[in-house]
């Protein structure tokens, strides 16, 4: 008998890295303009850089070790679409109304995410390799379009949140089912490669 894959879209791997992806943007960010920082900067960037390959590799092993079933990006474009029809047929200002807007927001937000932060790190690795202002501008731009996002990401989720009367963030950082040993593994493994990449990148 085949073994069913999990409905859920969410596993420990897919929170480890959204954790990852949150810190490192985070750092990054705030030791952009920090001269004294500027190697710590630099990890940062080649974090979300590996954290961001791995979700993507991530995206197909889940399903294929049927670990879950992760919202891929066209998904979610959809997904904000339905939303937002959805709500666009409910009585305006209405629970329901609010439920369904903001979850069309929530998907935007994830598939906005997932288009800039890419072009982000991209234009952070072109900056630092060939020291041009104006890519550094438009460098500087995208980390701040990324921020928009992310804000727009939070306030989507609090939103969602009253009018479903649930907190929903803490979906992505409390684990609330049993890890599988392989997932377990992996998750050991991302772990392993941040410390290793970390301590290789700041001590040479």
């Amino acid at each position: 008998m085949n073994k069913v894959i999990p409905a859920s879209h969410i596993d420990s791997v897919i929170r480890l890295l959204h954790l990852i992806i949150l810190v490192s943007f985070t750092g990054a960010y705030f030791t952009g303009d920090n001269f004294d920082l500027h190697q710590l900067h630099m990890l940062f960037g080649y974090l979300l850089a590996i954290a961001l390959g791995l979700r993507i590799v991530w995206q197909f092993l889940a399903a294929k070790m049927k670990v879950s079933r992760p919202f891929g990006w066209i998904k979610r474009q959809q997904m904000s679409f339905n939303f937002l029809k959805l709500g666009k047929q409910q009585a305006l200002g209405s629970q329901k109304s609010l439920q369904y807007l903001s979850s069309a927001l929530l998907h935007l937000s994830i598939f906005l995410m997932v288009l800039l932060l890419p072009m982000t790190v991209i234009l952070g690795y072109i900056t630092e390799t060939t020291g041009q202002h104006n890519i550094k501008e438009i460098h500087d731009l995208f980390a701040n379009l990324f921020l928009g996002v992310v804000i727009v990401h939070l306030a989507a989720i609090v939103l969602n949140s009253l009018a479903i009367r649930q907190i929903i963030f803490q979906k992505m950082f409390w684990i609330n089912e049993e890890i599988q040993p392989k997932v377990l593994l992996y998750a050991a493994l991302i772990v392993c490669t941040v410390i290793v990449f970390s301590l290789w990148f700041m001590l040479t």
